[in-house]
């Protein structure tokens, strides 16, 4: 999409877009459309290798900002020289941050005039850091949001200019909360941006400030024998892009896609207590958990009753 003469206008603010994970999509996109405002560029971060080395990835943020037409800069490092004389050469009057995945250093803080804003999905100052929305499902929450923050050296701690308060519903996984707080963000930082001038940023108390940590692989292990079937559900729907919740039987490997409580009075942490043409209920450390969706190692993703046609599993049988 070309620049039009209204969006380079006078009136349009100049935003240097941060982003490269597809939670930044939404808002990039919106602020792009919205003639408010001129995207003059975007800075995500380097493509990187594929998992068989042959091909470069490009970050989704990247991809997005290049259908329009977009300049996009990729700096391997933030306080180089050139990288700093770059971001001042794009003449924005404020930065906007959305999961870029870098700190962005004090040097390039201080060149917009307006500052600089992220959107965070989260209701800081609960849950700062990398993973958000994984550990409100993996904690069980009922409810969390969104925050629009001023960008500072410490990680998520800015002050907070606007929030919003997102219901957590009980068939809500990682992707469709993560795409439903991006929409979110989306309009909010649109709102923020032409209200800049009238709004009181408020501080926020590091009292009650929490923290995330990034994903592992080993995370997305369930422990029929240490877990609870609530434990394990929600593990399930924070993990259901990456790493998925998995579980090993006779040294294969099975990803769980989507599952479900089942209240079950008798204690068999680990063994399979129920098998019917249409159910595989697995005994936990509290109540018991049905399959519903499952990925047999090397196939492709099926509901239960399809995957019970073709792999056999006995009532009394240990779950590694």
């Amino acid at each position: 999409m070309e620049k039009t003469p209204e969006r380079e206008g006078k009136g349009a603010v100049k935003i240097l877009f941060f982003g490269t994970s597809r939670f930044a999509i939404y808002p990039l996109r919106e602020l792009i459309s919205s003639l408010s405002f001129d995207v003059v560029g975007v800075v995500s971060t380097p493509d990187k290798v594929g998992k068989r080395g042959k091909k470069l990835i490009q970050p989704p943020v990247k991809e997005e900002a290049l259908k329009h037409s977009v300049d996009v800069f990729q700096p391997e490092k933030l306080k180089e020289p050139e990288t700093i004389e770059k971001i001042k050469q794009f003449g924005a009057d404020i930065f906007v941050v959305v999961s870029y995945g870098k700190f962005i250093p004090d040097e390039l803080l201080k060149i917009p005039p307006k500052g600089a804003l992220n959107i965070h999905p989260s209701l800081l100052p609960r849950y700062r850091g990398p993973s958000p929305i994984n550990f409100a499902l993996l904690n069980g929450d009922n409810y969390t949001g969104v925050s629009i923050i001023g960008v500072t050296n410490r990680m998520d701690a800015g002050d907070i200019y606007m929030q919003w308060v997102e219901k957590i519903y009980p068939e809500d996984n990682y992707t469709t909360l993560h795409d439903r707080l991006s929409n979110i963000g989306a309009k909010m930082i649109t709102c923020v941006l032409e209200n800049i001038n009238r709004i009181k940023p408020i501080p926020q108390d590091e009292q009650l400030a929490t923290y995330t940590r990034i994903i592992k692989k080993e995370d997305g292990l369930v422990n029929f024998k240490e877990e609870t079937a609530t434990q394990i559900v929600n593990k399930v729907r924070a993990f259901v892009e990456w790493p998925t919740a998995y579980f090993f039987y006779k040294n294969k490997l099975f990803k769980i896609f989507e599952a479900e409580r089942v209240e079950w009075e008798q204690e068999q942490p680990g063994r399979v207590v129920k098998i019917t043409k249409k159910e595989l209920v697995i005994g936990c450390k509290e109540d018991a958990l049905s399959i519903k969706k499952i990925q047999p190692q090397s196939k492709k993703v099926m509901d239960i009753q399809a995957f019970l046609a073709g792999y056999r599993f006995n009532v009394g049988e240990e779950i590694q």
